[in-house]
């Protein structure tokens, strides 16, 4: 015979089956947790390289003369910059504003040697890509007198005149050819004081082309 408390505990069990098997129905139905999506592939990384600037003819030769006045200019204007600071010991005044001077005139021939770059539709020269640049820099670095850098500056000049001087008589532009014509007296000049503040007696060169730069000294 079934008592009341019997039956209770019936009813009770039966609840607690339903209960479990809603549960596990409910958790059959769930679907599982997908996989995470991989992360996107960055594209790859391109570079762009410029290439560098080939100059021919007339241009090459522009080229060389806007190169060589701007080392010039700024290898004597770095002289001139230091021995204002004493770094050179005792420099006389004379020649601080020799170099000064001299660094600012080469400075406007490179500018001008670009300017007939870009009217000839090519690249102006960017820094001063010569063969020719290290050793004048190691010589600007070695000195410590004043006579070292008038000798730099002596030896500097007498490159960039004879530079333009043969520029003179290749070039077939007239641009060209009037601006070397211009710049080669005013070169030649600069030489000429550093002789002589350095006491060396005037002479004229046997050949005015000797020691000049060509194209092939181009590091571009």
């Amino acid at each position: 015979m079934t008592g009341p408390g019997t039956t209770r505990r019936r009813f009770l069990l039966g609840l607690g089956a339903l209960s479990g098997a809603a549960a596990l129905a409910a958790c059959s139905n769930t679907a599982p947790p997908g996989t995470p999506a991989p992360a996107g592939t960055p594209p790859p990384t391109t570079t762009t390289t410029t290439p560098a600037p080939v100059y021919e003819g007339d241009a090459a030769l522009m080229a060389v003369a806007a190169a060589l006045s701007g080392l010039a200019g700024d290898l004597l204007g770095q002289a001139g910059t230091g021995a204002g600071q004493g770094r050179y010991g005792s420099v006389p005044g004379v020649v601080t504003a020799f170099l000064s001077g001299a660094a600012a005139q080469h400075v406007a021939h490179a500018e001008a040697w670009n300017r007939l770059l870009t009217n000839a539709g090519r690249p102006p020269v960017d820094g001063y890509p010569l063969i020719v640049e290290p050793a004048l820099r190691g010589r600007l670095v070695a000195a410590v007198a004043p006579v070292d850098l008038l000798g730099l500056a002596a030896d500097v000049t007498a490159t960039v005149t004879a530079t333009i001087t043969a520029i003179a008589s290749r070039a077939t532009e007239t641009s060209t050819v009037a601006l070397a014509a211009g710049v080669a007296p005013v070169s030649a000049m600069h030489g000429a004081t550093a002789d002589f503040l350095l006491g060396r007696p005037p002479t004229a060169p046997t050949d005015p082309t000797a020691g000049a730069l060509g194209p092939d000294a181009l590091t571009v």
